[in-house]
């Protein structure tokens, strides 16, 4: 799906960075998206050094039908050493001073959520989270913790064992506790060797897009696109122009109908109910677009062994939990052969390839900024996926049709 471009989002972060004294062409860390880089980049830290952190604020809970409702990401602005830190919103509509609590400690959680939907699935998937726990002068309604790293597997070991690097090592930038302790010291993991620089992205460039969980489900969102509330006065006004050539021709029908003109009444009868009903679709897009109340719209998500791209919202943003979105049904990832950034003339595609065929996740003018989030998009759909021991009824049966074809 293509991003449209966003200079008002864009003017919004500068000025956020602005207010805790970065700038859109530093350097920013999101673990949340590259942990490995994130550990790389703070262990090659000097004492005093400043550092651009974005991280995520805790959800509120789902229901039956949506999962929570969404929240932009926030800036931490801190030096390496030091435990105070300067906090600002994801995007700022006007200038603003920023927060300035203290970093307390960083706390290792872990949840379970369900594995898959399968009736015989008994597994649960262990969720690890690494939080930045504040203290200090905060305004209302900041969030009291930030979240700053999360991993999902099967086995509780491994995903905590996958956040250890990245919150030590952001527990030693700040020179604060991790907790529990018995977590200070992490074993080795692959995690923590040392990426290039070009891992990392400049904050104009990271801005937009987030990948968090939302419940039992991570999702990329789109933080520079406010969906369908854009169009909600061009759907009205559209609806409004058909409604009135629909009223139009609904008096040439009556006239005609008095007139005795049998041939006139039908044609002009059926134009009108036939732009009567399209006059009520109109309408009732703009109405519900018009209440969107989010300012952020999902790309996609992974969760309980499927993906959706485009998946259904709420009217606060949150993604809908049934297993089909504006392109179709959820695609179990039994089904899926891989992630790639393809060009499509002057944009780069992250593409999303199936048994059914490849689908466009994202399309982006920046190539370094698709295959930035081409990694999370790849990693969540492993995190999710069922460890299935064969292929499904289905995958078997196209896997033997195509060897039918080739004989």
């Amino acid at each position: 799906m293509p991003a449209a471009p966003n200079s008002s989002f864009e003017e919004g972060v500068s000025r956020a960075l602005a207010s805790i004294g970065a700038a859109a062409s530093d350097l920013a860390l999101d673990a949340l998206a590259a942990p490995a880089a994130v550990t790389a980049a703070l262990g090659r830290m000097d004492a005093g050094e400043p550092f651009l952190l974005r991280v995520a604020p805790p959800l509120g809970q789902g229901n039956a039908t949506h999962g929570p409702p969404p929240a932009p990401p926030l800036w931490v602005r801190a030096s390496f050493g030091s435990p105070s830190l300067r906090t600002a919103p994801l995007f700022l509509d006007q200038a603003a001073s920023p927060a300035t609590p203290r970093a307390a400690r960083v706390l290792l959680e872990q949840t379970d959520v369900p594995c898959c939907d399968a009736p015989s699935c008994t597994g649960r998937r262990s969720l690890a989270s690494a939080w930045l726990v504040l203290d200090g002068k905060m305004p209302a309604g900041h969030p009291p913790r930030l979240l700053v790293a999360e991993a999902a597997d099967l086995d509780a070991a491994r995903a905590l064992a996958r956040v250890q690097p990245v919150a030590a090592a952001l527990a030693r930038a700040l020179e604060i506790p991790l907790a529990p302790e018995d977590a200070a010291e992490p074993a080795p993991q692959s995690t923590q060797e040392a990426l290039p620089a070009e891992s990392l992205l400049p904050a104009r460039a990271l801005a937009r897009f987030a990948m968090r969980s939302e419940g039992d489900r991570l999702v990329l969102r789109d933080h520079g696109s406010t969906g369908s509330r854009a169009a909600a006065r061009n759907k009205a006004i559209l609806g409004l122009v058909i409604l009135g050539v629909a009223l139009v021709l609904w008096i040439q029908t009556v006239r005609a109908f008095q007139g005795g003109d049998r041939n006139l009444m039908l044609g002009a009868g059926s134009a009108a109910l036939l732009l009567t009903v399209a006059s009520y679709g109109f309408l009732g897009v703009a109405r519900f677009a018009s209440r969107y109340a989010a300012r952020s719209v999902p790309v996609l998500w992974a969760g309980r062994d499927r993906f959706v791209i485009a998946p259904w919202v709420s009217h606060e943003g949150a993604v809908d939990r049934l297993p089909e979105g504006r392109l179709g049904a959820a695609i179990a990832l039994e089904e899926l052969r891989g992630v790639v950034v393809c060009r499509r003339d002057a944009l780069a595609a992250i593409e999303i390839d199936t048994d059914h065929g490849p689908m466009d996740a994202l399309t982006l003018e920046d190539e370094a900024v698709a295959r930035f989030f081409a990694e999370p998009i790849r990693r969540a759909l492993a995190d999710m996926a069922h460890p299935s021991t064969r292929a499904s009824a289905r995958k078997r049966l196209r896997e033997k049709s195509a060897a039918r074809a080739g004989g």
